[in-house]
């Protein structure tokens, strides 16, 4: 019986690697932890080690620091080889630059490291680069299994672009497509996504996430110091304006009651309103970036409840899952949310949901919430925190995305 090989194609970086390119520009904090988290998971579900090929998803110079991205190797395990590859960053060119690279790359691994085994290839996002490496291995190897994670469709991302980069991205969006047809399966953020891509029934599975518990070590410690805490309501992420940032803002502002802050951490295009805002409001507290995300973890402990201002008539909104949602159930927080179409009916019960897209229901919401005694707050978030632990672990989650695989 042939033995079983795992390769991951994606935009992974090496501890060190990401904290260099992140005071540089880079900011994909997020898909760092979901591709550490989908890979080890099915490191210890197959006992298999991966190799890895991956290619920085990184703003054009100047934007991004660096005209040139160096290559980088490191192992994130005994036995693994992982690789970075190294391209030019110009604007407009720099994601053909690294598709170029990352299929060199895969041609040198194929020639170096693969010895015929069952090849399974998982590749992370819906994005040339990767997708065009992944059938590049397919192609040398026609016996291969390639798997697309799907995390968010390409139409929904950079919204609010330049007309060229617009025109760009119908193109690119065509090469997706035709990509597409050689994968072997599908692995969706959100049901909706099958539909939109056209992916018949049977060639796809809904895995929505997956958390890792070591992240919150000291959770009940954190917990248990709540009741003589100032209360405070907690934004953590992408500060864009599309993503809500005014009406919560707008909302708090309304909200009478000395005794309530109201934090941001992260960045983006609506920084400029939270700083006009925290100048009316003194309650509104503004930290950017924090140092790390084990700060920003820890921040999050410290708030009364948290909040997920994705909103419903965000058209993307139907086609993701915010993955804000399963590090803030985590925590054992109190959890709010509108009612998205992206999150599926098991994870209500266990959140806050706000009625209906209005400053009014925000504010009810946020209020009813703040009425709710300290042990009935934790017993809420303590539900919420078991749901993901026990239900959506990197464990749990891997399994499942591996027994599927098997079955086909």
């Amino acid at each position: 019986m042939s033995k079983t090989r795992l390769l991951w194609i994606g935009c992974l970086e090496s501890e060190e690697e990401f904290k260099i390119k992140s005071r540089k520009g880079y900011n994909l904090a997020s898909a760092q932890v979901s591709q550490y988290n989908i890979l080890t998971g099915l490191e210890e579900v197959t006992g298999l080690v991966f190799d890895s090929i991956n290619g920085s998803v990184l703003p054009p110079y100047p934007t991004y620091k660096d005209r040139v991205v160096e290559e980088v190797k490191w192992s994130h395990k005994e036995g693994a080889f992982d690789i970075s590859v190294g391209y030019k960053n110009e604007k407009f060119i720099n994601r053909i630059t690294c598709r170029y690279s990352m299929i060199e790359s895969a041609r040198n691994w194929v020639k170096e490291r693969y010895k015929g085994e069952d090849l399974i290839v998982f590749v992370y996002s819906m994005r040339t680069p990767v997708m065009a490496t992944a059938c590049e291995i397919k192609k040398l190897i026609p016996s291969a299994k390639i798997y697309l994670i799907v995390t968010d469709l390409p139409q929904f991302m950079d919204l609010g672009e330049s007309k060229v980069k617009a025109f760009l991205k119908k193109i690119d969006f065509a090469q997706i497509k035709s990509m597409q047809k050689k994968f072997d399966g599908f692995i969706l953020y959100a049901s909706k996504m099958a539909e939109f891509l056209r992916i018949p029934n049977g060639k796809w599975i809904l895995m929505e996430g997956l958390y890792d518990e070591l992240e919150i070590p000291n959770y009940k410690k954190s917990i248990e110091k709540k009741e003589h805490e100032k209360q405070a309501i907690m934004y953590s992420g992408k500060l864009d304006r599309q993503y809500g940032i005014d009406m919560l803002l707008n909302a708090f502002m309304r909200i009478d009651n000395s005794h309530l802050e109201l934090w941001f951490t992260g960045g983006g295009n609506a920084e400029e309103y939270i700083r006009e805002c925290a100048l009316k409001d003194s309650r509104i507290k503004f930290y950017g970036f924090l140092p790390s995300r084990k700060d920003v973890l820890k921040k999050q402990q410290d708030a009364t409840l948290l909040i997920n201002m994705r909103l419903p008539s965000e058209t993307a909104s139907a086609y993701s899952f915010p993955s804000k949602l399963f590090e803030y159930m985590a925590t054992g927080i109190p959890v709010l949310s509108f009612n998205l179409e992206g999150i599926p009916n098991e994870y209500h019960k266990y959140l806050i949901i706000v009625a209906e897209e209005k400053e009014e229901s925000l504010i009810e919401a946020i209020e009813s919430t703040l009425m709710m005694n300290n042990i009935e707050r934790m017993s809420k978030g303590n539900q919420s925190r078991e749901f993901i632990i026990s239900q959506k672990d990197k464990y749990s989650q891997a399994k499942y995305i591996y027994e599927w695989i098997q079955r086909k």
